[in-house]
């Protein structure tokens, strides 16, 4: 018998997570609350919120209170992204010489982001500190680039756990642990439904994929190269899917994952998308629910 019957898995994104928010909104006013949670990035981040209070009206307004905050570290980074529009930052990272193209920014860098960006938002989000201060089990992944592995945290320091997730190859700093050179979650499972298929009966998992790609017109190497690895991401998350029960996919408007300018949207998108699907859940659930406890009964009595 499997631990619990209820599994959520929260995928990555950045901006795009403002999703899970209004998925979960729909999902707790149903009364479709998870044993146990898995999430990679933003998804971590609002996982951990929901395990420790699971409300997401408190978890929106924390949301939409800090990214408000001129104040804060994030609030400047993410400025400074937007005003040169992420994308052309990295256009602009090229440079032509001898007809060739080289790029010169990280060639002396780790990071573009410090992780006191991550550290700041993650201890003004969630008010504890570790895991076992949590109300429901939860499961945060990160990816170890030195083994291709993914790596995941269920005790201890929840901050760095969670930090650890959210640092996105090449824009934040990565972590060393001993041989462990630790990225984002996103590179090994950008919805982690593998991490917790085995500890649940029925798997919900939110996908903030996004969505269809914008057609290229004449790319250059880097743009090339960023389409490669994002494909490659892509069809590892449609693999990670086939082993979820049930996939709920909001619109996120083909956002970047640093655009936080459209949060309420995307919440509203999350709703949508769920209470299109909340019929059928709802059916779903109450059928295996029964089976569940049906084989929890004869596991029990066999034992």
């Amino acid at each position: 018998m499997k631990n619990a019957f209820l599994g959520l898995a929260l995928g990555g994104g950045g901006a795009r997570g403002a999703a899970h928010v209004g998925v979960l909104k729909v999902l707790e006013k149903n009364k479709i609350i998870p044993e146990v949670i898995s999430g990679t990035s933003i998804g971590a981040i609002i996982g951990a919120m929901f395990a420790f209070k699971p409300d997401a009206d408190w978890i929106s307004h924390k949301l939409q209170e800090f990214l408000m905050n001129p104040d804060t570290l994030f609030h400047s980074s993410l400025q400074m992204m937007n005003n040169r529009n992420f994308e052309t930052l990295l256009e602009n990272s090229t440079k032509k010489i001898n007809n060739k193209f080289a790029v010169v920014i990280g060639q002396n860098r780790s990071q573009i982001v410090k992780r006191d960006v991550i550290d700041e938002m993650i201890e003004f989000l969630i008010p504890v500190k570790r895991f076992e201060e949590l109300n429901i089990r939860l499961k945060v992944v990160a990816s170890d680039i030195q083994t291709g592995n993914e790596e995941s945290y269920e005790t201890g320091d929840l901050v760095e756990a969670i930090s650890r997730s959210c640092s996105i190859p090449g824009f934040v700093k990565p972590t060393k642990d001993g041989d462990s050179i630790i990225v984002d979650g996103g590179v090994t499972s950008p919805i982690p439904i593998d991490t917790i298929r085995d500890e649940c009966e029925f798997l919900i998992a939110i996908n903030i994929d996004r969505g269809k790609l914008p057609k290229l017109k004449n790319p250059n190497m880097l743009e090339i190269i960023k389409r490669s690895d994002l494909i490659s991401n892509r069809r590892l998350a449609e693999l990670n899917l086939k082993n979820a029960d049930y996939v709920i996919s909001p619109d996120v408007l083909g956002l970047h994952w640093s655009e936080y300018n459209q949060f309420s949207l995307l919440v509203e998108n999350g709703i949508k998308a769920t209470e299109k699907e909340i019929t059928m859940l709802n059916e779903k659930i109450r059928r295996e629910s029964n089976l569940f406890h049906k084989m929890e009964k004869i596991f029990t009595l066999s034992s």
